[in-house]
């Protein structure tokens, strides 16, 4: 007995999934971004029990287009500018589908040579796309989060005072990690799960640019030397979260070389443009990290999950993550066998790299940096849009594609605006028609968008205009 059906079968199921995504891909501007479906409507459209018997192939394609795609949140449309998610390409969705039906599972180079390799050779591609040495070792995972995870474990193990493979941190002064005060959230979780603590984050006062203070890192390291603490890694973003602000990259490797830290840098966001023309000079010195963190399903436009761990030397990988139970031992003689079991946390790991793979060799890398560079064209027009209109007000500096501002008629108290856009923020995800995220800058609340979508046009960041103006206008009226 077997779960297939025939191969003519199987060829009717597929060209009717396909147009299933043909037809999402057609809809694209005329749907709402957001759907407006609470959560109870939401849990009653997808109740239902555990089913017993089988469901017509035919019928279920039904559902998913009845159920599934007029729920989504369309974040591959054109007028999504929330958090940083890119718009991924079509190219990738082929990949995804060859993907799944091949099945593959590269915990050990002999359970899937070809996904083993070609994860070593893109990311390799990516290194070379961001001007990092290419003798680095790099592992595709879920997302930044874990990425991150990944690179502070190994600053761990290699910069801990103790052993820790054995004895835990048990013996060792406590360690400190610094960022700053824009780093992302999952280094405060890194340190939880690893045992250093949150306490011995620091988190670093940043400058006008949101970009981190050397001279306050430098003062709280020896603070704590002082203190008999034990500083291990400092981290560089290279693109925050909030503003796609750039630390000084060089400044922040003197500062780990002279005080003997790993140099950790943030790059999930802000990597692929430390090559193109106009953004390159802010990511000068990238290539002192001991370790990098860079997502291509972020910048790369490739679909998710695929985020990047690269890291300088990869003994220190192996050294950090490789244990060899029985079960995962092999009789290889000849040599030249990677197993990336050895150089993450995960042991199972999806054949991610094909689609990144299909990716950069479908577009290349000359068009993938220009799509960048077109991505911070139109923030740059945003910014315009923002400047020139009374209504509206800059709240940090553009230096990549993220763009902060808030709705501002004047004459208005700091705790009246902040309620008024915090409104025009849940007002706008109701409408629908475009969809952004709110932030604080200086702890003032501002309406946040990011460009990281080649579908999206001049019209829609007009419309996007229009949108806040709209809404920030009637939601005004009714405070009067």
């Amino acid at each position: 007995m077997s779960l297939d059906v025939s191969s003519k079968q199987f060829k009717r199921w597929i060209d009717e999934a396909g147009k299933l995504v043909a037809s999402h891909y057609q809809q694209h501007s005329d749907s709402k971004v957001f759907t407006g479906k609470s959560p109870a409507e939401v849990q009653e459209l997808l109740n239902e029990p555990l089913p017993d018997d089988p469901q017509n192939i035919g019928s279920l394609l039904d559902e998913v287009g009845e159920k599934i795609l007029t729920t989504i949140t369309n974040s591959a449309g054109p007028r999504y500018f929330g958090y940083i998610t890119g718009g991924g390409n079509q190219v990738a969705v082929l990949a995804e589908m060859i993907k799944a039906s091949i099945n593959q599972n590269n915990l050990k180079w002999h359970s899937s040579p070809v996904s083993t390799e070609l994860e070593r050779l893109v990311m390799r591609w990516v290194a070379k796309f961001i001007g990092y040495p290419t003798s680095s070792a790099g592992v595709l995972l879920s997302g930044g989060s874990v990425a991150n995870f990944n690179c502070l474990a190994v600053a761990r193990k290699i910069k801990a005072p103790v052993d820790i493979s054995d004895e835990g941190i048990y013996g060792s002064q406590p360690m400190t990690v610094y960022v700053s005060e824009e780093g992302h959230s999952s280094f405060d979780k890194a340190m939880d799960m690893l045992g250093l603590g949150k306490k011995y984050l620091r988190k670093i006062p940043v400058d006008d640019d949101f970009r981190i203070d050397i001279e306050q890192l430098e003062e709280q390291i020896r603070t704590d030397k002082n203190a008999g603490l034990q500083p291990i890694c400092a981290i560089a973003v290279a693109g925050t979260t909030n503003t796609g602000a750039v630390d000084d990259l060089d400044a922040v490797a003197e500062i780990c070389q002279r005080y003997d830290l790993w140099y950790h840098v943030d790059a999930a966001y802000g990597g692929p443009a430390a090559k193109v023309e106009g953004a390159k000079d802010l990511f000068s010195g990238i290539e002192k990290a001991d370790s990098v963190v860079v997502n291509p399903h972020k910048w790369l436009y490739v679909p998710f999950e695929a985020g990047g761990a690269l890291v300088k030397n990869p003994d220190h990988l192996r050294k950090t993550f490789s244990t060899i139970p029985d079960y995962l031992k092999s009789d290889e003689e000849n040599g030249g066998r990677t197993d990336l079991m050895e150089y993450n946390l995960p042991l199972t790991k999806e054949f991610k790299a094909l689609k990144v793979w299909m990716t950069i060799k479908a577009f290349g890398a000359t068009r993938l940096r220009d799509e960048i560079a077109s991505d911070i064209d139109k923030a740059k027009y945003l910014l315009e849009l923002v400047e020139s209109d009374q209504n509206l007000e800059l709240m940090a500096p553009v230096p990549l594609s993220i763009v902060c501002f808030r709705y501002n008629p004047g004459g208005m108290e700091e705790s009246a605006l902040n309620s008024l856009n915090n409104k025009i923020i849940r007002e706008i995800e109701s409408d629908g028609r475009v969809f952004l995220t709110g932030t604080k800058i200086n702890g003032e609340t501002a309406l946040r968008v990011c460009f990281i979508n080649p579908r999206t046009n001049k019209e829609d960041i007009q419309l996007l205009k229009k949108v806040v103006l709209e809404i920030g206008s009637k939601l005004e009226k009714k405070r009067v």
